[in-house]
């Protein structure tokens, strides 16, 4: 309703804060190709923690942290930024508990009796990672995992 409201006097731009927040996946598309509508004679700004929003709307990306500013350019710049730092790894079910406690995995996925995992780390995590193309997610998981950096200490480095 608000964003109804906003429109009413056709601004030149267009600040939306988490408006996607709380809807189911239909009706998520359905605003996201509105807000898209929007934009098209407009600036939008849009502020939200929803990286599939943001890979379908935005056509420049501002990534900011405690007020700073980290990256800003097109998805395929800012996520360049993380290029050889995203890694795949197929585990046993006890490896991939072991790297998920020590390693900052941000994808893990069943496959039979093994695991894939997905890691962001700057350095490989074992030598037989394989190196994979970064998505906004791993992005965003990079430089906002928990702890706010590489989980991996020297303690943990040699993983078996």
């Amino acid at each position: 309703m608000g964003i109804a409201q906003a429109e009413l006097n056709n601004p030149d731009i267009l600040i939306l804060d988490e408006p996607t927040a709380g809807l189911d996946p239909k009706e998520r598309v359905r605003f996201r190709n509105i807000i898209s509508g929007f934009a098209k004679d407009k600036i939008v700004i849009l502020s939200t923690h929803i990286v599939s929003d943001v890979s379908y709307i935005a056509d420049h990306i501002l990534i900011m942290k405690q007020g700073k500013i980290l990256l800003q350019g097109s998805t395929e710049n800012v996520t360049n930024s993380i290029q050889g730092k995203v890694w795949e790894i197929i585990v046993d079910e006890r490896k991939a508990d072991q790297y998920c406690q020590n390693l900052r995995v941000v994808n893990l996925r069943h496959e039979g009796n093994l695991v894939r995992l997905r890691i962001v780390e700057d350095t490989p995590p074992v030598p037989e990672a394989s190196i994979a193309e970064p998505s906004l997610e791993d992005l965003f998981l990079y430089h906002f995992s928990e702890d706010g950096h590489n989980k991996r200490s020297e303690d943990n480095e040699n993983i078996d």
